[in-house]
This record gives structure tokens, C-alpha cells and sequence, in this order.
């Protein structure tokens, strides 16, 4: 061997799922030059000839594609490391599969390729017969494989080896006394480097200390194989934090160090920027710094970065965001990109399906499912802490430490051609990965827009695309690459070997499309929706004045939602998001609580010149508008780290575990005189719904401007986070005036959460558990805390095919919109024109048969759903079905009667007279008596729909999240509701919801089903 080589910084590409593509990894290497890291490795474990099918060479095509790949590398002036992983099946004694082995790396490396690694990381541990009659150990198996292929490939300057035991917690008992290692150690050739990922898969934090045990037992430095952004063992996880959480000095400790990133490569800027960063300041600060990485540090000049030796995770994140900002909106100026409608091509195993009201959605391949090492509780997620150093917003908890980490599957994938690809494994999981789009310039020469914000209502300021964005109108086509990039039914998780992969639930195949000749879609199965504020409603508010305001008492009252006009009229709307995020705990007077409602408001746009600041009015008259700094920013804190969550996330999780602790003092009845209590609370509820809001409209925003690569990768998790935010936002607007504080045994908000806690309230785990402990992160987190938390298929669906920026607002009912939810069934009703007569001679006919009961004897349970056209959907629902049902059939079907004469649906066949008759028959017919057993199981009566122009799946799910959720709390265990045989779009998406067929006979009533689930 020449010398030793020198030190290794950059990325590997080792997860599980779909591999990266030629262009992606070339512009990768464009980065990882740029920021002056040096090695790339190889190792996509769905790369069938990678893993898989390891025995076969390379096609002449494919061959054509990897020399490409290697050369493309040199040319950067990046180390390319082709890895192979061959230890799954292959017979190490066997004369045969260890000469395929040399001929494969021979083959790639008369492609130039001069670097090499071998992998026998996630194997089974134990040997066939016929190697155990010829080795003593599995460790000696590995040693003589290795070294056999070290020196048939002429003892190359980078070899490197991963053991099956890559991290202290898989060593028994310990590194220093497992007798794998330690055989490792003794019988590996000298030159040949070992793979080690620290104290566990995704390590939270490196030291030299922590190093010293290893580097005795292995008698070399190790390679760090660095897990902290790898993403593919949580599907609902991606991490945008700065590189943390290793100490400075290690370098001298290590012969190199490569990060696994996220398997989504538009997500990984930051974290190749920072390890860039983070790279270039231990070259400072080392007494012998490597003179080759010195010159490439040189190269780039004193303004990328802080100065040798004075790494800073905060510093490195604030030269990172301005990069990526201008590396954003150079890239929505590309060539073929459309402001609010960039194209996507489908890939590989989504399959389309029609859903209902003309929406569509992804329907997961049935071979991909979720990794999940066995034993691991899939409830609780652990609370991350606030992320250290976080100088931009004011958080109250303790920060905590960094990570790393190697994991398992579950990933998007980003929109790249399949030409270029060497054949491709069909599963998912996670292991070392790595990858990043080239640096753009810096934000001097660039210029980052720097919108300075105020927060205005939900629908103050609406795309452009948005105004046209109807049912015929979908935007952004873009496949989902979660769920569909198609990964079989198993898959080892790269952070433990064999681990089982838990099957992620499913949103069911959905039925037809388009909209229904019936009433109202009923909940259809695509939405796009942003929250609002409530305020109670009595049933005379509802019958006797509908369009009546609600003027609570001063100091007393629960909050006021307001309607898009008013609140973007409101005073409080002028709120700014800075304000709300520095003083969440400020308190308000009663005065102040009871007069000032809270209303959901939105951040202003920012505006259409990238390289100038915006003012407010710009902003908001361009919401295609480049991303803003701030905007950005708060991207990344909301994915941040494994182990810590983003400022912005931890005040929206200490927001709501407050509320929620605290919710009995604005319950009812009241407990006591406590004005300055629930002034309190609604104070901290104010500005929980501002934080939500600004979440909401950073989705729009994103849809809007976002490039279609980083949109691809990006907007599934951001979707996920928009949709619980705006059932959380109204849920807590809910809670205010309608939560039941009776304390007996059924009903109460406290027993609700202690059934709850039981089975979803966060384990405190120690600081060995690895980070999939805590599935979901943010998004997990959020769950938890909501009464039906425990109810995971309420979660898990895809994201739609075609992300829309368009707004919602989701809230409860406010006592003037009973007359635009009438509008909104008429207007649903496709009919005859001799229908449509009757209609107008009868305009609250079909409100009054899907909506009159629930608005005039249980409104306190009705949510509504809005949109920049007005009202879009609702969902409805009677706490005690019993007593509901027959205050119904004993006063309100009475007098309705009056209303409507018998004879009203008679007439020939057209266009929507089967509505019309099905409606008058409800009226005048026997009231139908729903079985005893059925009322004790499941107590609670729901009925949900939307409008046919709601095609996103995420807002109408949220939309029946808040009624569960409402429900849930004021202590119903289960719910039903009533669907006619002919509805298959109802029966769908109920299905969906949970909601299964209950075998019951109920004669009274034929042509229509009893569907019920328990909460």
C-alpha cells in the first residue's frame, strides 16, 4: 500500500428503496465538490446486482451506465467506493460464489472504479452447515472473504469492510468484549478499513471518547457510516435539521466519514451543506490537516462558511438556509417549469384510482409496508426535545443532544428517468444512504426574499391556479413515493439485522369518480383544508336566526370564530407570526379574551422578485412568489432532527399538550369562577391557531413556488403535517364552550385521555433507544394527543396525485352558516330542470334531510369545511344517539312535516327525483328504529359530506378526524351512521374511515346500511 489514504467526508448511497438516479447522483457529486467533501459510496441496497442478485454481472448497458457514473465522479474530483453486499445468501466456504464475487468487482473495476467496500451489515447472524464445518466463527468467514478479495483486487488504497456488528448496541456484550470484533480485529488485513455507525444504528451524538473503545478492538480508526438523516425506517420522517451532535476533534479518531442521508435528495441540502461546513472546520482545527480537503476549502472562499475550528451547528444552518433559498427559486426559474403547475411523470408502482367527487389519490402498491423492529410499541412516540442553539424563536424546554443513525424503510422517492437506472429491487427499508442537488450561489450574489410578514385569514390571499381549481381543474401531478414506489411485503431494516417490517395501515382502494346525481357528496375522499375558529351554537341560534352573530359575554365567553370577510378585516388578524411564536405564554385579560375573537390567520405571501424585499402588499398580490428566508426556515423546523424537534414544532407540541391539560377550564359546566383561567387558556389557544395557520398557508405556499423536484420529495411529509394541524386547530377551537366536565364515570375529558394514555401516552425511553421507537416524530407526536389517537387507520393514507395550494378553513359550526349549508346541498344535487323547480319552490328541502336534525338539536358537534368559494363540506354528529333519535322522531319530524307535503316527490323518472322522493319518504315515513344493540355499542350518530369541487383526501379526513375527535372526548367509545345501499361513493370512503358493515337485521329500513366503528 502506497501510504495511508486520505480522510473520506461524504455520502453514501445505501438505503433500502428505490436507488437513486445516474443524473441525480451526478449532480450529487457536483455538490459534494462544491462543499469540499471527497467520497461517495455505492451501496443502493434495492439495486438488484447490488444485494439481491449480486452474483450476476453487469449488462453492457448497465456497464455503459456505472463507467458513466465512476467517471462523472473523477471529473468532480470525488473517491467513487462501489460497494457490494453479497453476505445475505452467499456460502463463504463455497470455491464458486467467492470467485462470482472477484469477477464482479474485477468487471467494475476495469471501469475504472479504484475504491471498493464489502458489506455483511443486516445478514442472519448464523452459518449454513457447510461453512460452519469449515470456519470456527462467522467472524473468521467474513476476515478470510474479505481479505481474499483485498488482495485478488491488488490491495486497493480505499477497501472497506462493514461487519455484521456496526454499532455498540448490536455487540454482545460490548465492542471491547465481543468475540466478533475482536476476531475482526485480529484477522482483517491491515489496510482494509472497518464501517462502524457509533454507540447505535442512528447514533445521537460522536465523541472521541466513544471512539477510543472501538478503535481498540477493531486495532484501526474506523469509518463512521453516519445515520443521523436517514428516513427510510419512518415514512412519515424527513430530516432538514444542521449536522449536530459530533464532537469537535473527532477526525483524528477516524479514517473518514460518510452520511447517510434521506432517501429523498432534494431533502438533503442542508444536511450536505452543513457536513460540509462541518467538514472544513475540523480540517482547521486538526494539527495535521489534510492539504488536499485544504486546498478544496480554499477553493471556495471565507464566505461559506465559519472560520477553522469554530464549527456551529446554528451558523452552519444559517449559511445552509440562504443557500438553499437561492438554490430553490433558481431552481422554479428552470426551463419547463409552470408557477403553481409543474408536471411530475408517474413512476414505477403507484396505481391511479378514481376516488369520489371527481378526486383521485394513490393507492399504495400492497407489497409496500412500513419496517418496524419487533417489539418496538408503535403508540406513544417519545417527545423529542427542542433543537440546542435555536436563536430565532423562544422555546421553553431543555434542548437535547444530536444524532446519527442507519435505518429501515418507508421513503419517498424523487421524479428521475428510469433509463438511466441499473436494475432496481422491489423492496423498501433503510440503511446508509446519501445525496444532494449542487450547491446554488451564495445569497449575496443571489438574493433571498425576505418577506416581511402579517398574518391574515385563511383565504385573504389565493393562487391564481387556485381560482380555477375546481374538480376539473387538478394540479401538479406528481406520483406518491411513499406508498407508491412499490417495495415488497418484507424487507430488512438496515438498523437491525432481520428486524420485521410492520405493515403501515392502508387507505383501501377507492370506487368511482365523479360527482354523485344524489345529494351532497358525502365525504368525498379528496381535500386540501386549513383551520378555523368556533363558537358555540344552541339549537334556537341555529333555527331561528341563521345568520345571526354570536356576541359572547366580556371576559366569559369562548372564542369566536370569524368568516374569511371578517377576519381579514379583523384587528387581530394584524397579529404577526413573530409575535406569536415570542409571547405564546402572554396572558389576556377576561376583557380581552371575551371581546377579541380568534381568528385563524395566515401569513402574506411573499412576493414575485427573488433578488428584492418584498412588502406586505407584493407579497400578497404574487402567491406564486419565490419561498422566502422565513418561510424556509420554517420548513426545516418542522423536520428537523431524529432526536430533537425544530423551535416552530416544539411550540406547537407544547401549545397543545397545554390546551389539552389545561381544557377543563373552559369546559361546561363550569367548574369554577375561574375568568382568569380562561382567559389564559384562550390567550394560549390564539396562539396555537396562529402557529397552525402559518403551517397551513407554508403548504400552500409550497405547492405554489416550489420546484417540481423539491415539491416531489417534499410535500408528502408537509402534507401530513397540514392535515393534523387542521384537525388539531379546530378541535381545540371546539373545546372552548362544548368540552362535558361532568364528573361521573362516562363523559369526561379526564377519562377519556386516561383510557387513552394507556395504550398511546409516549414511553419514556432511555438514550439507547434508536429513533423509529418514536414513529411519526411531529407528526406522531401530534397524533398522540388527540382523544382518538390510538385509532391509527384514522392517520395513515397517501398523499394525493396532484398537490393543490388551494386554502381551507376547517371549523366548527357558527350559527350563520346553516344558510350556505343548505346552499351547498341544493347546489350538489345534479337534477332535472323539473327537479330543480320543486328546489326552488323548496330551497331547505334537501338541508333539512341531511343536515336539520343535527343543526337543530345537536349542533355543538358539527364541524365545517371552507374554501375561498364558501362552504365545501360539514360532518355532524349526536353524542347520545338514543336520546337524539328520539327527541327527533317526537318534535322536530312533526313539525317538518308542515313544511313538506306528502305528495312532493311524485312524478316521473328524471334527474334526481330519486333524491327528492328519498327525502319527502324520510319526512312522513314511520321513523326507523336502529337496533338496541347497536345503540349500546356504538352510541354516537354521524353523518358526513362535501362538495363535489373537494378533491384532496387530507382536508376531508381532517374533516371527520374533529367530530371523532369531539366525540371521542366527551367520552363516546363508538360511532354509526345511516348509508342507502346505491351510495358507493359514501360506502368507500366510510371504509376507509374504519367504518365496517354491522350484521344486524333492520327491517324498517330497506335499502340502507348500518356502518359502524368504535373509537
Amino acid at each position: 500500500m502506497a501510504g495511508r489514504p486520505r480522510f473520506l467526508c461524504g455520502v453514501v448511497e445505501g438505503f433500502y428503496g428505490r436507488p437513486w438516479s445516474m443524473e441525480q447522483r451526478k449532480l450529487l457529486f457536483q455538490w459534494l465538490k462544491r462543499r469540499g467533501l471527497n467520497c461517495y459510496m455505492y451501496a443502493p441496497k434495492d439495486e438488484l446486482k447490488h444485494r439481491l442478485l449480486w452474483r450476476e454481472p453487469y449488462t453492457e448497458h448497465e456497464a455503459v451506465c456505472m463507467w458513466s457514473l465512476i467517471e462523472a465522479a473523477r471529473k468532480q474530483g470525488v473517491e467513487f467506493v462501489f460497494a457490494i453486499s453479497a453476505g445475505q445468501d452467499m456460502v463463504f466456504s463455497s470455491a464458486g460464489d467467492r470467485l462470482l464475487l472477484q469477477q464482479k468487482l474485477r468487471q467494475v473495476a476495469a471501469m475504472g472504479c479504484c475504491s471498493f467496500a464489502l458489506l455483511f451489515d443486516d445478514i442472519d447472524p448464523c452459518m449454513c452447515q457447510a461453512d460452519r464445518e469449515v470456519f470456527p466463527s462467522l467472524a473468521q468467514a467474513h476476515a478470510s472473504v474479505a481479505n481474499e478479495v483485498y488482495q485478488e483486487l491488488g490491495q486497493p488504497p480505499v477497501f472497506l469492510f462493514c461487519p455484521t456488528e456496526y454499532c455498540s448496541s448490536l455487540c454482545s456484550p460490548s465492542p471491547s468484549q465481543s468475540c466478533y470484533l475482536q476476531t475482526i480485529g485480529q484477522e482483517l488485513l491491515p489496510g482494509i478499513s472497518v464501517i462502524w455507525t457509533g454507540p447505535k444504528v442512528v447514533s445521537q451524538e460522536l465523541s472521541a471518547a466513544l471512539l477510543e473503545e472501538v478503535e481498540g478492538v477493531l486495532r484501526r480508526r474506523p469509518v463512521i457510516w453516519d445515520n443521523l438523516y436517514a428516513n427510510d425506517y419512518d415514512c412519515r420522517r424527513v430530516f432538514l435539521g444542521p449536522y449536530m451532535g459530533r464532537a469537535p476533534g473527532l477526525m483524528p479518531r477516524l479514517q473518514g466519514l460518510l452520511l447517510n442521508p434521506n432517501c429523498e435528495l432534494q431533502a438533503n441540502f442542508i444536511p450536505i451543506h452543513t457536513l460540509g461546513t462541518w467538514f472544513q472546520s475540523e480540517l482547521g482545527s486538526c494539527a495535521n490537516p489534510d492539504r488536499a480537503g485544504m486546498e478544496m476549502v480554499a477553493a471556495l472562499g471565507d464566505s461559506r462558511g465559519p472560520r477553522e475550528g469554530s464549527y456551529s451547528p446554528q451558523e452552519a444552518l444559517e449559511l445552509a438556509l440562504r443557500d438553499w433559498v437561492a438554490e430553490i427559486n433558481q431552481q422554479a426559474l428552470e426551463p419547463g417549469w409552470t408557477p403553481g403547475h409543474p408536471s411530475v411523470g408517474l413512476k414505477g408502482r403507484s396505481r391511479l384510482q378514481s376516488g369520489t367527487a371527481g378526486g383521485q389519490e394513490v393507492v399504495p402498491d400492497p407489497k409496500q409496508h412500513d419496517s418496524v423492529p419487533s417489539g418496538v410499541d408503535q403508540h406513544g412516540p417519545e417527545p423529542c426535545g427542542v433543537a440546542p442553539g435555536e436563536g430565532c424563536r423562544k422555546v421553553t424546554s431543555e434542548p437535547e443532544k444530536g444524532s446519527g443513525s442507519r435505518t429501515p424503510n418507508g421513503s419517498q422517492q424523487s421524479p428521475t428517468g428510469d433509463g438511466d437506472q441499473l436494475a432496481t429491487g422491489s423492496r423498501e427499508c433503510c440503511e446508509p444512504s446519501a445525496s444532494l442537488p449542487s450547491v446554488a450561489e451564495s445569497a449575496q450574489s443571489a438574493g433571498i426574499p425576505m418577506a416581511t410578514k402579517t398574518l391574515l385569514s385563511p383565504g385573504h390571499t389565493m393562487s391564481s391556479s387556485n381560482e380555477a381549481n375546481t374538480s376539473q381543474n387538478l394540479l401538479l401531478p406528481t406520483s406518491d413515493a411513499r406508498t407508491g414506489s412499490g417495495s415488497p411485503a418484507q424487507s430488512l431494516s438496515s438498523t437491525q439485522p432481520e428486524a420485521i417490517r410492520a405493515d403501515m395501515p392502508q387507505t383501501p382502494p377507492g370506487t368511482g369518480a365523479g360527482a354523485s346525481p344524489g345529494p351532497p357528496a358525502l365525504l368525498t375522499d379528496e381535500i386540501t383544508a386549513s383551520s378555523g375558529p368556533l363558537a358555540p351554537v344552541t339549537p334556537e341560534e341555529v333555527t331561528s336566526s341563521p345568520t345571526a352573530a354570536v356576541t359572547p359575554e366580556t371576559g366569559s365567553g369562548p372564542m369566536v370564530p370569524l368568516t374569511p370577510k371578517e377576519a381579514r378585516t379583523s384587528p387581530t388578524s394584524q397579529m404577526t407570526s413573530e409575535e406569536a411564536r415570542t409571547s405564546p405564554m402572554a396572558l389576556v385579560t377576561p376583557e380581552e379574551a371575551g371581546s377579541i375573537p380568534t381568528a385563524l390567520t395566515i401569513p402574506e405571501e411573499s412576493g414575485s422578485n427573488p433578488a428584492a424585499l418584498l412588502t406586505p402588499e407584493e407579497a400578497g398580490s404574487s402567491p406564486t412568489a419565490p419561498l422566502t428566508l422565513e418561510e424556509v426556515r420554517m420548513l426545516v423546523e418542522l423536520f428537523y432532527l431524529p432526536y430533537h424537534h425544530g423551535a416552530l414544532a416544539q411550540e406547537l407540541l407544547e401549545h397543545f399538550r397545554w390546551l389539552r391539560a389545561n381544557s377543563l377550564s373552559v369546559g361546561v359546566p363550569a367548574t369554577a369562577p375561574d375568568a382568569c383561567g380562561g382567559a389564559r387558556w384562550r390567550g394560549r389557544a390564539q396562539s396555537f391557531q396562529l402557529l397552525c395557520a402559518e403551517t397551513c398557508r407554508l403548504h400552500s405556499r409550497f405547492a405554489s413556488a416550489a420546484s417540481r423536484a423539491l415539491l416531489y420529495d417534499l410535500h408528502p411529509y408537509l402534507w401530513d403535517i397540514r392535515n393534523m394541524l387542521l384537525a388539531a386547530s379546530a378541535f381545540v377551537l371546539w373545546l372552548d364552550g362544548h368540552l362535558l366536565c361532568d364528573p361521573g364515570p362516562k363523559g369526561t375529558w379526564g377519562n377519556c385521555f386516561g383510557w387513552c394514555q394507556s395504550i398511546t401516552a409516549p414511553i419514556l425511553l432511555g438514550r439507547d433507544a434508536e429513533p423509529w421507537a418514536c414513529r411519526g416524530g411531529l407528526f406522531g407526536e401530534l397524533q398522540a394527543l388527540l382523544p382518538v389517537g390510538n385509532s391509527c387507520d384514522l392517520f395513515y393514507h397517501p398523499p394525493p396525485l396532484f398537490p393543490s395550494s388551494q386554502t381551507y378553513l376547517l371549523r366548527p359550526l357558527l350559527p350563520l352558516d346553516k344558510g350556505e349549508l343548505y346552499r351547498m346541498c341544493r347546489e350538489s344535487l345534479d337534477c332535472d330542470p323539473k327537479v330543480a323547480e320543486i328546489l326552488m319552490a323548496h330551497p331547505d328541502l334537501l338541508g333539512d334531510r341531511l343536515l336539520g336534525p343535527f343543526l337543530s338539536l345537536s349542533p355543538e358537534y358539527t364541524f365545517v369545511l371552507e374554501d375561498e368559494g364558501g362552504l365545501c363540506g360539514y360532518a355532524a354528529g349526536a353524542l347520545h344517539a338514543e336520546g337524539f333519535l328520539q327527541q327527533q322522531d317526537s318534535s322536530w319530524l312533526p313539525a317538518i312535516r308542515h313544511k313538506y307535503p306528502p305528495d312532493l316527490g311524485t312524478g316521473g323518472p328524471a334527474l334526481g327525483q330519486d333524491a327528492l322522493e328519498e327525502a319527502v319518504l324520510f319526512f312522513h315515513a314511520e321513523p326507523r328504529a336502529v337496533p338496541l344493540p347497536v345503540l349500546r355499542r356504538f352510541p354516537s350518530l354521524v353523518q358526513l359530506g362535501t362538495a363535489p369541487r373537494v378533491l384532496d383526501v387530507g382536508a376531508s379526513r381532517s374533516l371527520a378526524l374533529c367530530l371523532l375527535s369531539a366525540l371521542r372526548a366527551n367520552g363516546s367509545r363508538g360511532v354509526f351512521c345511516q348509508v342507502r345501499d346505491a351510495d358507493g361513493q359514501q360506502l368507500s370512503f366510510y371504509s376507509k374511515l374504519g367504518f365496517v358493515a354491522l350484521p344486524v337485521a333492520w327491517g324498517s329500513s330497506p335499502g340502507t346500511q348500518l356502518l359502524g366503528r368504535l373509537l
